[in-house]
């Protein structure tokens, strides 16, 4: 008797019906957040000391009560959050999210599978192998191919490149370490992402060795200066091992020409990785298809539900034509650890053995749930709506006077520069770089619209990119009518000072 006591005193578990009415008390929380959303600003309106002072007290050494502690949430965190459900967030390339993954997200925490061995979570494993499948098929890709889900882009590249190394490198760097053969290259253009430059890093290649070759006009890699870099390294001692093609470059969204890169690197024998974190799932559209022919051929791929398919944070993948090269990438024998049969036929398959991670999460279930909520020809309509909406937005810049474009739209990200009515300063360099880059600051204090910056042939640029399926055409009509009158207000602001 006093054992059970002593065990029912340091459980942590409230009853059920005290959690079942927690639940439904967070749940309102939730749908409170929703229902606010064509009001909310999508920056917090206080400074980051008044956001550090809503947290600023003593570690907690007694029980509060969860009531409490759902109000903090609500006051405190949602409502100083910056709020990419809104289709009035138009930076980076963060998605909404959807109501099926938010369902997901909590299914998954409360059954609480760790995804690195299938004895450790059959059924979480099967979902994630089976999820795995639909993405290839929804992007067009092999469908033997195989791959895990992962944190994001910056942890599917490394994986990609870590794979190409090991299948292309000549030398086992694995046990030796880089100094064990001639030093080795891979080949991206100037656009692509920073996480390929780390990736040099974390796995021993060294940054130098990314050679960060020219773009033409459109922003997609030129093909002579490629093939030149190449074959200058090869006389001078170094080895080529791989080919990043971007399908998305973060910028302008920019696709290379996947299939002469495959081409390339089939006569090069080369690795052919494709960066598709951002573009991928717009492979099988209507509206942008034809710019990812040769996507099928990759060797490699990087594509993130977290971004085009409208999964919440986490939910990257790295998907593989032939599975078996992730294996012999990451496999690695531990007593500890059950070792199960060769999983390339119907054996059970350790998603240990395909990445950089033993502790994994339940990510598969949001995005099952996706899939399977909307279905992939309701996910293609709100991929197509994107693009078309964003393309609406380059059209309305271009028959503005007060607005300039600065790069092609292939997908649906805008760069464009605010250069007002007055045509005497749309010559201005200088001027122009100023005013756009106090305007960014300027917005993202004023809360009603969420634009990031970048540079484009040197120009400072505004830069507008959605992922979201809520995105309307007045969204971005309320975007230009919010730039201008901040525009107008920082001008007015400057000349009377």
């Amino acid at each position: 008797m006093t054992k059970q006591t002593s065990a029912q005193g340091t459980s942590l578990d409230s009853d059920l019906e005290t959690f079942r009415d927690d639940l439904r008390k967070a749940s309102d929380l939730v749908v409170r957040l929703y229902g606010g959303l064509d009001r909310a600003r999508v920056t917090p309106a206080k400074s980051r000391m008044e956001i550090a002072s809503l947290f600023d007290e003593p570690f907690p050494q007694e029980p509060q009560p969860m009531e409490a502690i759902l109000r903090e949430v609500e006051n405190n965190i949602f409502a100083n959050s910056t709020l990419y459900l809104t289709p009035r967030f138009l930076g980076y390339i963060n998605a909404g999210g959807n109501q099926a993954s938010v369902l997901g997200e909590l299914l998954a925490s409360a059954v609480n599978q760790i995804c690195a061995m299938w004895h450790f979570s059959p059924a979480a494993s099967e979902v994630e192998r089976r999820v795995i499948r639909w993405i290839a098929q929804f992007i067009g890709y092999a469908p033997e191919a195989g791959g895990c889900l992962l944190s994001g882009g910056s942890a599917g590249n490394p994986v990609g490149l870590a794979v190409a190394r090991k299948q292309k490198a000549q030398f086992d760097a694995a046990s030796l370490g880089m100094r064990g053969g001639p030093p080795v290259t891979v080949y991206v253009s100037q656009e692509g992402h920073a996480s390929l430059e780390k990736s040099m890093v974390l796995l021993g290649m060294g940054r130098n060795h990314l050679r960060k070759v020219a773009v033409v006009d459109d922003f997609t890699i030129d093909l002579e200066a490629l093939e030149k870099q190449v074959t200058e390294d090869r006389k001078n001692g170094y080895h080529p091992i791989c080919v990043v093609g971007n399908a998305d470059t973060t910028n302008t969204g920019a696709v290379d020409p996947l299939d002469v890169l495959a081409e390339f690197c089939q006569k090069q024998k080369l690795w052919f990785h494709v960066d598709a974190a951002y573009g991928g799932p717009a492979a099988g559209t209507e509206a942008a298809g034809r710019l990812f022919r040769g996507l099928d051929q990759a060797d490699s791929i990087v594509v993130n539900p977290h971004k085009w398919l409208y999964v919440p944070a986490e939910a990257g993948c790295i998907l593989v034509r032939k599975p078996r090269a992730l294996r012999d990438t990451f496999q690695v024998a531990a007593d500890y650890l059950r070792e199960e049969s060769d999983a390339e036929g119907d054996g059970p398959l350790d998603f240990k053995d395909y990445g950089p991670q033993l502790h994994r999460n339940f990510r598969a279930l949001k995005v099952w749930m996706t899939f399977k909520t909307y279905g992939a020809r309701k996910l293609r309509a709100a991929i197509e709506s994107n693009i078309e909406i964003m393309r609406y937005l380059a059209d309305r810049i271009d028959q503005s006077q007060d607005f300039v474009r600065l790069a092609p739209v292939p997908l649906s990200v805008v760069c464009f520069q605010y250069r007002t009515t007055d045509i005497s300063v749309h010559g201005d360099e200088k001027y122009l770089d100023g005013l756009n880059n106090r305007l960014s600051e300027a917005l993202e204090k004023d809360g009603r619209v969420f634009l990031s910056g970048t540079k484009i042939h040197g120009k400072r640029a505004l830069r507008a990119c959605s992922v979201n399926h809520r995105l309307r055409r007045e969204d971005v009509d309320f975007l230009l009518d919010v730039i201008r009158e901040v525009g107008r207000l920082l001008i007015g602001k400057a000349q009377s000072a």
